[in-house]
């Protein structure tokens, strides 16, 4: 009996460990496990799941994504039939069309809905986007759902990642349908390839290791997906290959099968009488000037500049679209415009639209299918049209808010406690202090996010390792007694109090380090 006590100890304190090194882990944004939105379709390979709600939330946005009966995000009444004297506009696309980064209010799709519903058109909006799709995916989906919907109009709205993947038949583990060049669909019924594991799918200890892992493994040449272009530094991965100017061999596939895609969409529009609009969606790198030179250095591994170009992806869509007879919209011109004022079109450590793109590509939209008639006379605007503009900059950041009511808390009840010291200058100490955590968190947060994934796992370990070896050495000769105590307690199998003992002693230990090291006692403060 006393040595299942004892064990019960020994696994008690373990469990305790491993439970408080993962939520920790979750203060980390790339770390904390995210529920998925979709799930897998024997046709077009994953779908989103019908009334899922999920939250996603980093540094930059936290949002929610709701999901109809019919596996859109549209409103809960959106139905595949038509209502009479109805005009319905539909949208195909992946994470951007979806709204990945912004809540449905800041989308495009969204403010496109309310603005011509505020001209009391009778306008119906459908938005199809599903994150990670490629055209092909799209297009699969329109022919096999979104036809039923009888839209009057179809938007496509393409990206640069698309033409790589058209070309390939799974997606990481997914299955995934594709088009021949001829616009014949060359897949069937796919395979399920089940759900990862419980433990990496839960855990944000289990991502962390794989991270681990993938860094410290060393594979002969390329990883899957990757190649190496004369004079980059490093492998880039394949699809990026389309913005070289002088492209590998694989590219000329993926540009033939992204064109049978095409194709094959603007089949299905003609066979329903719903006109066509192909509007490519350009990367924060064919706009940003710095976010050109980042993407250079990250992600083409120096390449020299002369070798490729971030405009390549959208003027082989155009080219082939126009090739196909497809009209087409380019908003390079306005966002350009835009960017050159000094707005931010895209989230700086994210590369999807920030709410102020969503609403320069709907504010462009709007003006180019008026300038283009879409839409009849009988659903012309009755009157005049407004956008919810983002709520940007109208109040303080939520950090700013929870530092001043944690400063004065703490600091009252620093200046309660210690009456003999200068209350203006405890206050301030306690100010300093929250500072300083505060920069811990937010720029550790920031930085981690930045750094290549098989940096970041490196430098949280060495952090934290960095302060637990500091609390060990000012320890000093504390150590060995808590050692002490936690044997005794295991020997004697008081597993029932060792929760009590390790939260106490742990507690105990980092309060003495940082009372007698102001420099450190930041640091400590942020484990809590």
């Amino acid at each position: 009996m006393r040595a299942i006590n004892v064990l019960l100890s020994v696994s008690i304190s373990l469990i305790l460990a491993f439970v408080v090194f993962e939520f920790g882990l979750r203060l980390f944004p790339n770390f904390r496990p995210q529920e998925p939105i979709n799930e897998f379709h024997p046709v077009l390979g994953w779908a989103k799941r019908p009334h899922a709600e999920v939250g996603r939330s980093t540094s930059e946005f936290d949002i929610t994504f709701e999901i109809n009966d019919q596996g859109l995000r549209c409103e809960e009444r959106t139905s595949v039939a038509k209502s009479p004297n109805t005009f319905r506009v539909m949208m195909l696309g992946d994470s951007f069309v979806l709204g990945y980064t912004v809540d449905r209010k800041d989308l495009f799709v969204d403010h496109l809905r309310h603005y011509w519903s505020s001209e009391e058109r009778r306008v119906d909006v459908v938005n199809a986007g599903t994150e990670g799709y490629s055209t092909d995916q799209s297009v699969l989906w329109f022919d096999e759902f979104g036809k039923a919907y009888q839209p009057d109009v179809v938007l496509l709205f393409p990206y640069e990642n698309d033409i790589y993947w058209n070309g390939q038949d799974h997606y990481n583990r997914y299955p995934k349908p594709r088009y021949g060049p001829d616009g014949k669909l060359e897949t069937g019924k796919l395979e399920d390839p089940g759900q990862l594991p419980w433990v990496t799918r839960k855990l944000a200890t289990a991502k962390l290791l794989g991270l681990f892992v993938q860094g410290l493994s060393k594979p002969k040449g390329p990883p899957p997906h990757f190649f190496q272009p004369e004079g980059a530094s490093g492998y880039v991965a394949n699809e990026f290959a389309p913005l070289l100017l002088d492209p590998p061999a694989f590219v000329a596939d993926t540009v033939a099968r992204t064109e049978g895609a095409l194709e094959a969409l603007k089949t299905s529009c003609a066979e329903i009488g719903a006109r066509l609009i192909v509007v490519p969606i350009p990367s924060e790198s064919a706009i940003h000037a710095d976010e050109k030179a980042a993407f250079q250095k990250n992600h083409l591994k120096g390449l020299d500049a002369s070798r490729w170009s971030p405009d390549r992806p959208v003027e082989l869509f155009l080219d082939l679209a126009k090739k196909h007879g497809i009209e087409t919209l380019d908003v390079r011109s306005t966002f350009h415009a835009r960017a050159g004022l000094g707005e931010r079109l895209y989230f700086e450590q994210e590369w999807h639209f920030n709410p102020d793109g969503n609403l320069a590509l709907a504010e462009f939209l709007k003006d180019e299918l008026d300038a283009r008639s879409v839409f009849p006379k009988e659903h012309a605007a009755l009157a005049a049209g407004t956008f919810e503009k983002p709520a940007t900059g109208g109040g303080l950041p939520t950090w700013i808010l929870v530092f001043g009511a944690l400063w004065l808390a703490l600091g009252g009840g620093y200046i309660a406690t210690y009456r003999d010291e200068s209350a203006p200058l405890s206050f301030l100490k306690v100010g300093g202090l929250l500072a300083c955590i505060f920069t811990i968190v937010l720029g550790g947060n920031s930085l981690v996010q930045k750094l290549p994934p098989a940096l970041g796992p490196w430098l949280v370990l060495t952090v934290v390792t960095g302060i637990l070896g500091f609390v060990v050495f000012k320890m000093g000769r504390r150590v060995g007694t808590i050692f002490e105590l936690l044997t005794a307690f295991t020997l004697r199998g008081h597993w029932y109090l060792m929760p009590l003992v390790v939260v106490l002693l742990t507690i105990g230990s980092l309060l003495v380090v940082a009372a007698s090291s102001p420099l450190v006692a930041p640091f400590i403060y942020t484990l809590f």
